[in-house]
This record gives structure tokens, C-alpha cells and sequence, in this order.
């Protein structure tokens, strides 16, 4: 399981980034909210540079697309076996990330079979 944000465990940054300007200026991982259509941008922006992203999404057709758009992470906050299932139904290489707040949160997510979890406070940074 992977495991981001909890202080024992080293662990690559999430940088969040709003504007295609901010990718550039970033190094390592990037991740944004996938609020509209024009999000597709920035997808496509890091793929163009070879910046892996991770992307927080809220529907099933987030998860097909930004996996076929080649996010590193999708990150969920509700019903993460829901996204598990289909990323195993169809063998995706995206990974499904579920925020939780504490990390005894951890025990319910792994018994679900869910990818990782990223404690919320490693998303603000």
C-alpha cells in the first residue's frame, strides 16, 4: 500500500498547481482538482514534459479519462473501492489514492484493497 503524507515515511511532494505556468515552475509531482473540461490542459501539459501528476476527481468518467491521460495518481475522497474495482476491472496503470484525515483511517482503506491513501495536511503543502 502506498502511503503519502505520514511523518515516519518518506515520500515524494504534491505540489498543487492551478495554471499551466505553475508546472514549469514545479519539480516533481503535481496535482490538481479536476473541476472542468479545461483541467484536459494540464494533462496534457505534463505528459508533453514528463511531469508526473496526480489528479483529485469525483466520478468514475475522471478516473477513465485522466487514466487514459496518464496520471500517476488519481486521488478520491469518497467510495475509493468503487475506483479500485474498475482500475483492476481494466488494468490501469493510473493508482487510486483516498484522502483520509488520521492515519489509523488506514486499516478500513487497505481492507478494501485500495492502491494508497495521502493524509489530507500532505495535500495542503
Amino acid at each position: 500500500m502506498l502511503i503519502f503524507g505520514y511523518y515516519a515515511i518518506a515520500c515524494e511532494e504534491f505540489h498543487k498547481i492551478q495554471s499551466l505556468e505553475e508546472v514549469d515552475g514545479t519539480q516533481g509531482l503535481v496535482w490538481f482538482d479536476a473541476q472542468s473540461d479545461a483541467m484536459y490542459e494540464l494533462s496534457h501539459h505534463c505528459l508533453a514534459n514528463h511531469v508526473p501528476y496526480a489528479v483529485r476527481i469525483e466520478n468514475i468518467k475522471g478516473l477513465l479519462i485522466y487514466a487514459a491521460l496518464n496520471a500517476k495518481y488519481v486521488i478520491v475522497q469518497k467510495s475509493p473501492e468503487k475506483y479500485q474495482k474498475i482500475a483492476e476491472e481494466y488494468l490501469l496503470d493510473t493508482k487510486i489514492l483516498c484522502i483520509i484525515e488520521e492515519i489509523e483511517e488506514i486499516e478500513e482503506i487497505a481492507k478494501m484493497g485500495v492502491d494508497g491513501v495521502i493524509l489530507a495536511q500532505h495535500l495542503l503543502k
